[in-house]
């Protein structure tokens, strides 16, 4: 199982009782490690932000719901995030709509380019950062690691249960799969992939009913 970095150098410590709290908090909240220095999690509320971001040591949160400014979730999130010197991104991605070429290579680069530790969230921490989770180990160790990219949308311990309308989210996997052709993900998605292609294939398999239309 991957572990938490310590904390930086400097970093005031959390009391026993707030670590403790902070591990049940964690468990409620969908908390993983895709690897050392990267975790996914689901939406946290109020005093459970900052209490995980300062346990983890959280540098980068990248939030895959958008800007919501005006919704107290987000508002709470990005003040605490930024109250403890966390970088705060934003990537829109919907969980039932299929995605667009731009906002997969922002969600890549976002992850890519975040100071470690990095924590990715949607709402669940099951569909969306599953997604994403899988499509980063696609991009960093090749092709290869589908079976690792698949195990991020499994239903233990993710808890990925797709809706009807979120079932693209696993065949976009075996899109890849039938064609990439070999490329490597991120020149894929740059030079071929776009939303009107991805839909052809899943109406090929009959999977029609796997996404949400405008």
């Amino acid at each position: 199982m991957n572990r938490p970095l310590p904390p930086p150098a400097g970093a005031p410590p959390l009391s026993a009782p707030a670590r403790l709290a902070a591990r049940v908090v964690g468990r409620l909240f969908n908390w993983h490690w895709i690897e050392p220095g990267l975790a996914r999690a689901a939406q946290t509320y109020g005093w459970q932000t900052p209490l995980l971001l300062r346990h983890h040591a959280i540098r980068c949160l990248v939030n895959l719901r958008g800007d919501n400014t005006g919704s107290p979730w987000y508002d709470n999130e990005r003040r605490s995030a930024e109250g403890l010197g966390v970088t705060y991104v934003d990537v829109s991605l919907s969980s039932k709509r299929l995605p667009a070429r731009e906002h997969l290579l922002q969600a890549l680069d976002a992850v890519v380019q975040a100071p470690r530790p990095t924590l990715i969230k949607c709402s669940g921490g099951a569909d969306r950062t599953g997604f994403v989770a899988g499509l980063y180990l696609l991009d960093r160790h090749g092709l290869g690691a589908m079976a690792q990219a698949r195990r991020q949308l499994a239903y233990w311990p993710y808890l990925h249960i797709p809706k009807p309308r979120q079932r693209w989210i696993r065949a976009f996997l075996d899109f890849i799969v039938a064609d990439t052709n070999g490329k490597p993900l991120r020149d894929w998605l740059a030079s071929d992939y776009t939303a009107e292609r991805f839909e052809a294939f899943l109406v090929a398999r009959g999977q029609h009913r796997y996404w949400k239309r405008n």
